[in-house]
């Protein structure tokens, strides 16, 4: 009888404890945008480092068709944008002539960097985005953080360099196994990841590190389906912790090794990565055709589909304390999102 009782109670002590806490299904829901002219888009997002985000397009561009030629267009005014605690700030962009847009925003290390057309670039001081002269005429990769700015950016003879900014003035870094940098970010002055993609008869996926005192190639396994892929995003977590995406798969790094990841089952390339407060990646898919694929998030070893809005895209993701942003469009508007 008292082993009865005993087992009794037990299976009662198991009950009443507490349930093991499951992860949330991810789910991104849209947030709402301060004014924009009509025929707005947002093209990145990025976190500010005090909890909220950056976000960079254009707004009132436009083009009025003729068959296949756009006889009347506008290219739009720029847009730069803060998301401070529940509203949207706005700063002047000093410097600014014209008409374009703002592709890319970067953030990291206190410092906030802006690139666009008309070969801008400029370097948020507090209080407004002041015009900094870049490496060359354009930077089609802009990056900051704890190992410093880089650009990278054609030269006068159409070749692209890494170049690094050095207090006033911007110095060429060269990277051994990759070609072509895509990005670069680093956990500590001395810790910093290159990624890109390394040419040849076919363009295959190169990463390299930085120890504090040089870059060294870092080697990849193999790829054998024999197509074109390169590294797009980087993020380190920890040192024995980094995430990287190329076009077609999910890459890992534990401390000693690179590991490929296959993508969800028929998604487009993939086109950004961050990583959440759990240590999941989150990847969302280069705009395709419809119907369009939503963000996935990879945990416990297998993908799941982010839940977003009927009628929503997102294409660009930053992970800030407590939640995942993106940004996309909402129908033919532009939109935020965050969960």
């Amino acid at each position: 009888m008292k082993r009865v009782i005993a087992v009794v109670v037990t299976i009662a002590a198991l009950v009443a404890l507490p349930a093991p806490a499951l992860e949330a299904a991810p789910e991104l829901r849209t947030v709402s945008l301060p004014f924009l002219w009509p025929s707005a888009r947002l093209y990145d997002v990025t976190a500010d480092g005090a909890g909220g985000v950056w976000v960079s397009g254009v707004q009132g561009k436009y083009c009025l068709r003729w068959g296949d030629l756009c006889p009347v267009y506008r290219d739009g005014n720029p847009v730069v944008r803060r998301r401070v605690g529940s509203s949207w700030k706005e700063y002047p962009i000093n410097g600014w002539t014209g008409q374009g847009e703002i592709t890319r925003i970067v953030s990291g290390a206190g410092e906030t960097w802006i690139a666009g057309t008309n070969s801008y670039m400029a370097r948020f001081d507090g209080s407004a985005f002041q015009k900094v002269a870049g490496p060359t005429a354009s930077a089609s990769v802009l990056a900051t953080g704890p190992a410093g700015t880089f650009a990278n950016a054609w030269d006068s003879n159409f070749v692209e360099h890494l170049f690094k900014r050095t207090g006033d003035t911007w110095s060429v870094v060269k990277v051994p196994g990759v070609d072509d940098v895509l990005d670069l970010q680093a956990l500590t002055a001395t810790d910093a990841w290159a990624v890109g993609y390394r040419d040849g008869l076919q363009q295959v996926p190169a990463v390299a590190h930085f120890d504090g005192a040089a870059w060294k190639s870092v080697p990849l396994p193999a790829i054998t389906d024999g197509d074109n892929d390169w590294f797009r995003k980087v993020v380190p977590v920890a040192a024995d912790n980094v995430w990287g995406i190329t076009a077609k798969r999910l890459a890992h790094w534990n401390g000693s090794a690179w590991t490929w990841i296959a993508a969800p089952a028929g998604f487009p390339y993939l086109a950004d990565l961050t990583v959440d407060a759990s240590g999941s990646p989150w990847v969302a898919p280069e705009a395709s055709a419809p119907p369009e694929k939503p963000p996935y998030r990879y945990s416990g070893g297998k993908w799941e589909a982010v839940t977003i809005p009927a009628g929503t895209a997102v294409y660009n993701l930053a992970a800030v304390p407590g939640g995942v942003w993106g940004v996309g469009r909402q129908g033919e508007d532009p939109a935020a999102f965050n969960g």
